[in-house]
Order: C-alpha cells, then sequence, then structure tokens
C-alpha cells in the first residue's frame, strides 16, 4: 500500500479552491507577510495564522485587535497582549514553527459551555476510481483555554456528532449533516483528482454558530485513534473495514 502524499495546506487549499461549489465553503486564504496580516486584522478583527505543514494544532496563533494599537495574542494555552505593530508582529515570528504561515479569518466556531468544537469526518475510497464515502464523523472538542481543537494538545474530548450540536450554541438546520456529507465529498472529489493514490482523508470541518460547515484542513495521514474513543464503535469498525479493501 502506498504512503499518502505529505502536502501542505497551502497546496491543498490552491486545490481546493478550483472548485466553485466548495469557494463558499472556505475561509479566505493567504499566506502570511506583515503586510497582509494587518490586511486581515483590518478586515477580520480576529486571524487564525496556522503552519502550512505538520499537523496536530502546533502552532497555530490567533491573533485579536484590541484597539489602540493592542493586539491579543492567544497561542495554546498562552495568552499575551503586545503593543504596536511592529513588536507585535516580531512576537508572533518568535513563536513560528519553521514552515511557511497562513493567514485565515477566525472561523466563530460553534461552542459547547465556552468551548469550541470542530468535526473529523473520514472520507474513503477502495481504488482510483472507485467514488469516495463518508464512512464516519466525530466531534472534537477543545480543552479549557485552548482555540485549538486537536483533542491531545488541548486535553479536549470527542463527542457523537448529534450531541455536540444539541449541547451547542449552533442554530443548526435539520440538514447540516446532509451538507456536511455533501462538502465533504466534493472536497475528497477534488483532492482525489490531485492525488490519485488517496484512499483516505480526515476532513477537520468546522461549523459557525449561524450552522455553516466550514473546510479548515485535509488530513491525508488521519489517526482513528478519536473514532475509537467514541463509545459506539460502528464508525470505528466501517472505516477498518474500508482500510481493508
Amino acid at each position: 500500500m502506498r504512503k499518502p502524499p505529505n502536502v501542505g495546506k497551502w497546496s491543498k487549499h490552491q486545490h481546493l479552491v478550483k472548485s466553485e461549489f466548495l469557494r463558499d465553503y472556505l475561509p479566505a486564504t493567504r499566506q502570511f507577510t506583515p503586510e497582509t496580516l494587518w490586511e486581515y486584522v483590518e478586515d477580520y478583527q480576529k486571524v487564525m495564522l496556522k503552519p502550512s505543514g505538520g499537523g496536530g494544532g502546533a502552532g497555530i496563533i490567533q491573533l485579536t485587535d484590541r484597539g489602540e494599537n493592542r493586539y491579543l495574542v492567544h497561542a495554546g494555552s498562552a495568552k499575551r497582549i503586545v503593543e504596536g505593530r511592529t513588536k507585535t508582529v516580531e512576537y508572533v515570528k518568535s513563536l513560528f514553527r519553521p514552515k511557511p504561515y497562513l493567514l485565515q479569518p477566525l472561523i466563530p466556531l460553534g461552542k459547547i459551555d465556552g468551548r469550541p468544537f470542530d468535526v473529523r469526518v473520514m472520507v474513503q475510497r477502495t481504488g482510483k476510481n472507485s467514488p469516495w464515502i463518508v464512512t464516519g464523523w466525530v466531534a472534537k472538542l477543545a480543552g479549557p483555554g485552548f482555540v485549538v481543537t486537536n483533542v491531545a494538545r488541548s486535553r479536549g474530548k470527542v463527542l457523537p456528532l448529534k450531541t455536540a450540536i444539541r449541547l451547542s450554541n449552533i442554530s443548526a438546520s435539520e440538514d447540516l449533516e446532509e451538507e456536511i456529507s455533501e462538502v465533504a465529498l466534493a472536497a475528497a472529489n477534488e483532492l482525489g483528482k490531485a492525488y490519485p493514490t488517496l484512499r483516505a482523508i480526515g476532513l477537520d470541518m468546522g461549523i459557525d454558530i449561524e450552522g455553516k460547515p466550514w473546510i479548515i484542513e485535509a488530513n491525508f495521514r488521519p489517526s482513528l485513534s478519536l473514532f475509537r474513543q467514541l463509545k459506539d464503535q460502528t464508525f470505528y469498525r466501517k472505516i477498518i473495514a474500508m482500510q481493508k479493501h
């Protein structure tokens, strides 16, 4: 079995954004420069900075404009107010991992008891020309004080998707799960064309407070441990069965 390609977030985004349908579900994404950072701060007030490579929520920084030339920088569970644009850029860069960084507006993710969550959607196929199938999904709830939902990094937890939506502050429509499926399959089709050896994608999707899904990231080497943590093992068994084909 061939290893999935090791591809950065920027390359994946460039393939996904080609799809007119998917564009509406992708946060505006650009490569980091100090000039672009301040454009984003002016346009969105809250900005996410993410390393293009690597995973596990490592190196992700949230920057919030607090007015009067003061900026709140939130990385991991640490928060710091920095004054002035020059010092803010210096501080933010000191937190960077040694990889190119991307900028995105902060998606106002749905929250449970003040903690954000997103959704890991597993999409799989048995071969190059086989159809993609959604084989499971699970909600990932950030640990207290964290902006990243990575369960291991933030000491968060997993929940069944229906439970997470029910407990959250999201205005969810009846067809939300159907829309998540549709977006996940469209993303898989686009990425599958670009990377023909792909058999599995772990798509991280956010749901904003209005109940709209967003594509956050596509993982080509998704860990199955999230699904093993669910009490109901139906999804886990389905994912493993697909892998064996």
